[in-house]
Protein backbone atom coordinates (compact mmCIF):
# COMPACT_ATOMS: atom_id res chain seq x y z
CA UNK A 1 0.00 0.00 0.00
CA UNK A 2 1.36 3.24 -0.99
CA UNK A 3 0.23 6.10 1.61
CA UNK A 4 2.05 9.68 1.14
CA UNK A 5 1.67 13.45 1.08
CA UNK A 6 3.11 16.15 -1.68
CA UNK A 7 2.84 19.74 -0.73
CA UNK A 8 1.43 21.74 -3.37
CA UNK A 9 1.92 25.32 -2.31
CA UNK A 10 1.76 27.96 0.08
CA UNK A 11 0.77 31.56 0.89
CA UNK A 12 0.10 33.90 3.62
CA UNK A 13 -2.58 36.22 4.91
CA UNK A 14 -1.27 39.15 7.38
CA UNK A 15 -4.30 40.42 9.45
CA UNK A 16 -3.74 43.74 11.64
CA UNK A 17 -5.63 43.19 14.90
CA UNK A 18 -5.71 45.77 18.26
CA UNK A 19 -3.07 43.47 20.24
CA UNK A 20 -0.94 43.51 17.14
CA UNK A 21 -0.43 41.90 13.45
CA UNK A 22 -2.18 38.23 13.10
CA UNK A 23 -0.46 36.00 10.39
CA UNK A 24 -1.88 33.05 8.84
CA UNK A 25 0.44 30.71 6.78
CA UNK A 26 -2.03 27.99 5.08
CA UNK A 27 -0.01 25.26 3.27
CA UNK A 28 -1.87 22.76 0.66
CA UNK A 29 -0.58 19.39 -0.24
CA UNK A 30 -2.29 16.34 -2.17
CA UNK A 31 -2.60 12.86 -1.19
CA UNK A 32 -1.92 9.79 -2.98
CA UNK A 33 -2.86 6.56 -1.79
CA UNK A 34 -2.23 3.11 -4.05
CA UNK A 35 -1.57 -0.43 -4.24
CA UNK A 36 1.87 -2.06 -5.03
CA UNK A 37 0.67 -4.53 -7.21
CA UNK A 38 -1.78 -2.58 -9.06
CA UNK A 39 -0.99 0.50 -10.97
CA UNK A 40 -4.06 2.53 -9.04
CA UNK A 41 -4.00 5.57 -7.59
CA UNK A 42 -6.32 7.77 -5.48
CA UNK A 43 -5.67 11.30 -4.83
CA UNK A 44 -7.32 13.70 -2.26
CA UNK A 45 -6.38 17.58 -1.06
CA UNK A 46 -5.40 18.65 2.63
CA UNK A 47 -4.70 22.15 4.00
CA UNK A 48 -2.93 22.81 6.87
CA UNK A 49 -3.57 26.61 8.43
CA UNK A 50 -1.34 27.79 11.17
CA UNK A 51 -1.85 30.83 12.78
CA UNK A 52 0.03 33.35 14.77
CA UNK A 53 -0.45 35.73 16.83
CA UNK A 54 0.38 37.94 19.74
CA UNK A 55 2.06 34.83 21.68
CA UNK A 56 -0.39 32.00 20.97
CA UNK A 57 0.20 29.26 17.66
CA UNK A 58 -2.67 27.54 16.69
CA UNK A 59 -3.01 24.73 14.02
CA UNK A 60 -6.12 23.12 11.69
CA UNK A 61 -5.84 20.71 9.72
CA UNK A 62 -8.11 19.28 7.19
CA UNK A 63 -7.86 16.34 4.67
CA UNK A 64 -10.39 14.15 2.14
CA UNK A 65 -8.57 11.49 0.54
CA UNK A 66 -9.66 9.08 -2.56
CA UNK A 67 -11.27 11.81 -4.14
CA UNK A 68 -10.71 11.56 -7.83
CA UNK A 69 -8.33 9.21 -9.77
CA UNK A 70 -6.42 11.50 -11.85
CA UNK A 71 -3.29 13.61 -10.70
CA UNK A 72 -4.48 16.46 -13.54
CA UNK A 73 -7.64 17.33 -11.46
CA UNK A 74 -6.39 16.97 -8.45
CA UNK A 75 -3.71 19.57 -9.43
CA UNK A 76 -6.54 21.72 -10.63
CA UNK A 77 -8.42 21.65 -7.38
CA UNK A 78 -5.12 21.88 -5.19
CA UNK A 79 -4.72 25.84 -8.28
CA UNK A 80 -8.09 26.65 -7.04
CA UNK A 81 -7.62 26.31 -3.32
CA UNK A 82 -4.89 28.10 -3.19
CA UNK A 83 -5.80 30.92 -5.67
CA UNK A 84 -8.53 31.34 -2.80
CA UNK A 85 -6.66 30.75 -0.14
CA UNK A 86 -9.25 28.40 1.14
CA UNK A 87 -9.07 27.36 4.69
CA UNK A 88 -9.11 23.93 6.49
CA UNK A 89 -13.04 24.88 7.56
CA UNK A 90 -13.97 25.89 4.35
CA UNK A 91 -12.48 23.07 2.38
CA UNK A 92 -15.67 20.73 3.04
CA UNK A 93 -18.07 23.27 1.85
CA UNK A 94 -15.95 23.67 -0.95
CA UNK A 95 -15.64 20.44 -2.34
CA UNK A 96 -19.94 19.95 -1.68
CA UNK A 97 -19.59 22.77 -4.20
CA UNK A 98 -17.64 21.02 -6.83
CA UNK A 99 -19.41 17.95 -6.07
CA UNK A 100 -16.01 15.80 -6.23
Amino acid sequence: MINHTKTYGKTKIHQEENDGTRTIMLKYYKTIRGKFNKNVKHYGVGVIKTEIGSNQINQEKQEFNNICKQKSEVEELLSILLKNKVTPIDLKYVLEDMAL
